[in-house]
């Protein structure tokens, strides 16, 4: 049941983006780790990279950094919960097992996304009409471009 990539990534999540939604990007590569963890999991290294093409791509002024930032912090969120999610059900697992692993990351995911949902309006609202059509371009695509 591998399911990495439908927002991704909500999502960073933008998954992120949010990436937070970018999950494709976030959850590449890593291995399985467990929910209960005695530290907190830091940010996957790809979600500053999707942060810093997505500022680029936007082309975020002096002005627009405050809601900016807030997107990028939402992002950075998602991917931890993300990252700390088991990808896969054990060899083991049933069909029953399969579909409530899935359910839980597609909860997950959900969740990130309605995180990302008020901080990606805040900054949509200050970017200019061109920056708003390369927005719509990148979430298009999904967030995080």
């Amino acid at each position: 049941m591998p399911r990495l990539n439908p927002f991704i990534v909500a999502a960073g999540a933008l998954s992120t983006l949010v990436l937070i939604w970018n999950s494709q990007c976030l959850m590449a590569g890593t291995k399985p780790v467990l929910l209960a963890q005695a530290q907190p999991i830091p940010p996957p290294q790809n979600v500053e990279a999707s942060i810093a093409q997505l500022h680029q791509k936007l082309q975020i002024t002096p002005a627009q950094e405050a809601p900016f930032s807030t997107v990028a912090n939402v992002m950075r969120d998602n991917a931890r919960l993300e990252a700390s999610a088991p990808q896969q059900p054990p060899a083991n697992a049933t069909a029953v097992d399969d579909l409530r692993a899935f359910i839980k990351y597609s909860e997950l995911e959900l969740s990130g996304l309605k995180k990302m949902l008020p901080a990606l309006e805040s900054l949509y609202a200050t970017l200019s009409p061109a920056q708003k059509k390369a927005a719509d371009a990148v979430f298009r695509q999904g967030p995080g471009g």
